[in-house]
């Protein structure tokens, strides 16, 4: 096993730039120094520096340089790393691809939503990033929770045609459920019909009076999405 002072005693040894060492301060605390042999100094630094260089500040485990360095294929981000947590600083803001935004169109105007309200949906739920999870366990682009997942048929969360497929389904039906009424639709699949229904809630002018009544977090995402839409002159 390996300290805190052994570990920057090894940073030196290795040429890891000092600019750099504060991302190695992740590793894990505990593993087998041993497995790394001083001959692979700077191949641990080259690794490390790629690393950072293509694919921003995120987390690099020890597992995955020293798969680097004895060959093995193997391996992947930890998948604590890969939650909204680390979101921004593991992988940096996701910017939509042609793709994406081609799959948005297509399944709105398949299932019946305004595009634009699709995508601003997306951009807020996961930012384009088709593989983030949540803390309460919502995945994928237009982050669905199991249940809601399950009963929309969506078997790969993570796959984005089955997850935008769900999710705007999962949308169209609050909007048909509020009769168009596109804020408290959005403030159901932030915080779910139950609160709605709880706050007595059932429209966009109830939803208005109330509005201070909602976690600040639904607030926030209403006004989000309401404010993108409004700026950009499009509306449901």
């Amino acid at each position: 096993m390996i300290g805190r002072q052994a570990r920057e005693g090894l940073f030196k040894a290795m040429k890891v730039p000092v600019s750099l060492q504060p991302y190695l301060q992740t590793l894990p605390q505990t593993y087998d120094a041993s497995s790394l042999s001083y001959g692979d100094e700077g191949l641990f630094s080259d690794i490390l520096q790629s690393q950072l260089a293509t694919t921003g500040q995120r987390v690099i485990s020890s597992q995955e340089i020293l798969a680097k360095l004895d060959g093995s294929r193997n391996w992947k981000i930890p998948t604590h790393i890969q939650n909204e947590q680390f979101l921004s600083f593991a992988k940096g803001p996701s910017v939509p691809t042609p793709e994406i935004l081609d799959k948005i169109d297509e399944t709105a105007k398949a299932i019946g939503v305004d595009a634009d309200l699709v995508r601003e949906v997306v951009r807020a739920e996961s930012n384009f990033n088709p593989n983030v999870e949540s803390h309460a366990g919502a995945k994928g682009l237009m982050q669905l929770m199991d249940n809601t997942a399950k009963a929309m048929q969506v078997r790969n969360v993570y796959d984005p045609d089955e997850n935008l497929e769900g999710g705007t389904k999962y949308l169209k039906s609050l909007l048909d459920r509020y009769d168009g009424d596109v804020k408290v639709a959005l403030a159901a699949y932030n915080a779910g019909p139950g609160r709605m229904s709880r706050l007595g809630i059932s429209s966009d002018d109830e939803l208005e009076a109330k509005f201070d009544q909602l976690p600040q977090e639904t607030q926030r995402y209403v006004d989000k999405i309401m404010s993108r839409l409004g700026s950009e002159g499009a509306s449901y």
